[in-house]
């Protein structure tokens, strides 16, 4: 086999994966739409389905049927001696029906039959509609009229046929009705209320209309997925992928802190931050000891991220520093157990008020770092040279340091830390946040000194709705589901109340050079 053809197979390959890599991402798109907005679908069908039944209900009109059958006879039919009818004559009167029937709408627009049928009935206007069928091959027609009043639409089935032939003889000339099906008075509409049927089809439009609204949903979303994702959508390295962890469901109390030291925690959570470490390292130079992690939004797993790379170093016997900068809403507190810390030291301001502390977690084996400043006086304490100042004073103290900052998707606050830092990581959460808000967070960063080391796709799902099960990097687990999402967190933890969606007059700070 010929190289051309060898890279000609190798295309064809490459083509084919795309194509199934494309019809799996719109499937899990479609699907995660799905579980997200179903409510949608039941909601549209709901209000067409009520709309629809309304609808039928309130404009519903009963409407009666009277019907009967006649053999048309004309003048010129003879009977036979036995009673019957010659062949010349059924034929001719089974014309004449056809005729009959043809011609049986204009007669009865004729003014001078509605004209007799209104006042023999003593009604101003025709009461009700008549038509006229004729049965194929036969000398008989069916006579049918549909009226509101069910009396008044028999009395008008009557008085049409005896009526007619007034009219009729200038047309076919003159012909005989004779009943052979006698029409009754109806005593039922004809057009029962079908509000089921209706109802049926409003619910089913209205449930097509939902699952449209997911598929474009799903089409329209431009999030981060994939490895691959992150080097062609942000030009960025992957530093590794982290799973998303569920626990089984227990009838007690359980620890559902995602820590390396939680034995529920799996093995493939552990495998994962194991490869991270591995991976950050070969990334940092000799003289890299500040680490900062931040993400887009808050619900992405940064703090995660940061304690347990940072528990991973320590198990090296590492000395490791864990400064919570997320001073609005920390999410390291609710990591550590609060019994397992030891206060080492604290730091007073000039009013001898509590400035920071560094603790000791026993289990960890390591050392967090935690502000007093109130909510209020964030933004003050950010803008001086405080952080700077107390990292460089501790550098010594310890071979890493890690931070963990707010969402630099949402204030500034992370670009003001990231002048005390060597390097940052970026956490993005497997398709929870838009690619464009990811792209502002790292263009914020891009403003400071810090060097970008890369990202960390945290939160990957594997089987069907998720990426790791056909790429080969996600983990599933079976039992309860923990998810915190990007859209509880503004109302929850009330960042906007604080700031979080103000620059705050941060954004054009540049660290002179």
């Amino acid at each position: 086999m010929s190289i051309n053809e060898n890279k000609k197979i190798d295309i064809d390959d490459n083509e084919e994966r795309l194509s199934k890599r494309t019809v799996d991402f719109y499937l899990s798109d479609f699907w995660r739409g799905f579980v997200k907005f179903w409510w949608i679908g039941v909601l549209c069908a709901l209000l067409l389905g009520g709309t629809m039944f309304y609808s039928s209900y309130s404009s519903y009109v009963p409407e009666y049927t009277a019907t009967a059958t006649f053999t048309v006879h004309t003048q010129n039919s003879v009977l036979s001696e036995d009673g019957g009818m010659t062949a010349y004559s059924f034929y001719y009167d089974r014309g004449s029906a056809s005729q009959l029937a043809s011609v049986f709408p204009y007669v009865l627009k004729s003014d001078i039959l509605q004209k007799q049928v209104c006042r023999e009935l003593g009604v101003e206007k025709m009461p009700a509609t008549v038509s006229v069928t004729c049965v194929e091959e036969t000398n008989m027609i069916t006579l049918t009229t549909k009226g509101k009043d069910p009396q008044l639409t028999y009395d008008t089935l009557m008085s049409v046929t005896k009526n007619y032939s007034k009219v009729s003889e200038y047309i076919i000339g003159q012909t005989k009705l004779v009943m052979i099906s006698p029409a009754v008075v109806p005593t039922e509409p004809s057009n029962a209320l079908d509000w089921k049927s209706n109802t049926l089809q409003g619910a089913f439009i209205g449930v097509l209309i939902g699952l449209v609204w997911i598929f474009i949903y799903g089409i329209m979303r431009r999030t981060i997925r994939t490895k691959e994702d992150i080097r062609s959508e942000l030009n960025q390295k992957c530093l590794g992928v982290v799973p998303q962890v569920f626990f089984k469901k227990y009838r007690s109390r359980i620890d559902k802190r995602i820590l390396i030291t939680n034995p529920l925690v799996r093995n493939a959570f552990l495998e994962s931050v194991r490869l991270l470490r591995d991976s950050v390292h070969d990334k940092m130079s000799a003289d890299d000891k500040v680490v900062m992690v931040t993400s887009t939004a808050p619900g992405e797993g940064k703090s995660v991220i940061t304690i347990n790379l940072a528990a991973m170093y320590a198990k090296n016997k590492a000395r490791v520093l864990v400064i919570d900068c997320d001073l609005r809403n920390s999410g390291i507190r609710k990591l550590i157990s609060p019994e397992k810390i030891a206060i080492k030291s604290k730091r007073y301001d000039e009013k001898g008020n509590d400035f920071f502390s560094i603790n000791r977690e026993s289990e960890l084996n390591m050392d967090f770092l935690f502000f007093s400043v109130k909510e209020k006086g964030v933004s003050k304490f950010l803008r001086g040279e405080n952080i700077r100042d107390i990292v460089d004073s501790l550098r010594e103290d310890y071979d890493l340091i890690f931070i963990d900052t707010p969402p630099c998707g949402m204030i500034a606050d992370a670009a003001i830390v990231a002048y005390a830092a060597d390097v940052a990581m970026y956490v993005i959460r497997q398709d929870t946040v838009m690619d464009t808000s990811i792209k502002q967070g790292l263009e914020t960063l891009a403003n400071t000194d810090v060097r970008m080391i890369g990202c960390i796709l945290n939160g990957t799902v594997g089987g069907f709705g998720g990426y790791g099960s056909t790429y080969g990097y996600g983990y599933g687990y079976s039992g309860y589901k923990k998810y915190y999402r990007y859209d509880r967190y503004y109302g929850k933890y009330g960042y906007g109340k604080y700031g979080y969606g103000k620059r705050n007059g941060y954004g054009n700070n540049r660290k002179s050079k």
